[in-house]
């Protein structure tokens, strides 16, 4: 009996390392109401030339990703944010996430420093750019190009990828609408199938590509309506990104402060290091 007692022992504590080997965070489950501050950055480019504030080396790129590893920063998806308000997920002590948005060429230079740093990011596709590289795949462009829809692939199975919908052809200011907001001159019935029929559509590609529909959606230029909200939570979205600057704070039960979280631009003339210590993050 005693030696069965001790065999049983050891294989509860082989079973503790195991469980504790697969667990990604070491925070306990949030209590309801209980909050948490991340920060989230936005990125677009990664150019060796700087042409403006939207763009950044992908040398300068490694210096962000080596100062979150080594200040105790664990880069997180939305859907761990998501997971945390909703569900009672769990976060790492110092959460932040980092997003990149439209989808450009260039964004591959990123993959080898996230597998460097164990590092995630969030990538903001639009839908008719990622088309039209696809059909164009025999050009590059590292400047203005898009990703096609095989590199969006190569990147979501380095397990470091998460998608967002930034619309399918809605990422433009022409003809009376800002981005995807809605027209002085639109019913709420027209703008909410306009607006649905085309975030499902790349929804559709997006799910089809990666298995996963994305919840999270990320509006161009930052332009946003209440229409937009209503429609978008209709569609089943439970994270919305915006482009105004400060810090996010998350708390567990409150599904509403997923949406419109704010986000800060690295810019050149701005370190990561200086972003976060202004958020006191």
């Amino acid at each position: 009996m005693i030696r069965l007692r001790k065999i049983i022992n050891i294989w509860c504590c082989i079973l503790s390392v195991i469980i504790s080997a697969g667990t990604s965070y070491a925070a306990a489950v949030p209590d309801p109401g209980e909050s948490v501050n991340v920060p989230v950055i936005m990125y677009h480019s990664l150019l060796d030339k700087k042409t403006n504030r939207w763009n950044i080396s992908p040398e300068e790129f490694e210096k962000d990703l080596e100062y979150l590893s080594q200040n105790g920063y664990e880069t997180v998806f939305i859907s761990d944010l998501i997971a945390y308000v909703n569900t009672g997920g769990r976060l790492p002590e110092k959460p932040v996430v980092l997003t990149f948005d439209d989808g450009y060429y260039n964004n591959l230079k990123a993959i080898p420093y996230l597998e460097k740093y164990n590092m995630r990011i969030m990538l903001s596709v639009i839908g008719e750019s990622s088309d039209h590289w696809t059909k164009h795949s025999d050009e590059t462009c590292e400047r203005y190009g898009h990703l096609t829809w095989a590199h969006i692939t190569e990147m979501i199975s380095s397990g470091r990828v998460e998608l967002a919908n930034h619309t399918q052809s809605m990422h433009k200011n022409t003809g009376g609408r800002d981005g995807c907001c809605r027209k002085k001159s639109e019913s709420a019935e027209e703008y909410e199938r306009i607006l649905s029929d085309d975030v499902e559509t790349l929804q559709e590609k997006m799910e089809k590509i990666s298995g996963i529909r994305p919840e999270c959606f990320t509006y161009p230029f930052g332009n946003m309506c209440k229409d937009s909200d209503i429609v978008l939570r209709k569609l089943g979205f439970k994270a919305t990104l915006s482009c105004e600057s400060g810090i996010n704070v998350l708390r567990a039960g409150d599904e509403d402060c997923l949406f419109r979280m704010k986000r800060n631009n690295r810019t050149p003339g701005e370190t990561l290091e200086d972003i976060l210590k202004n958020l006191k993050a």
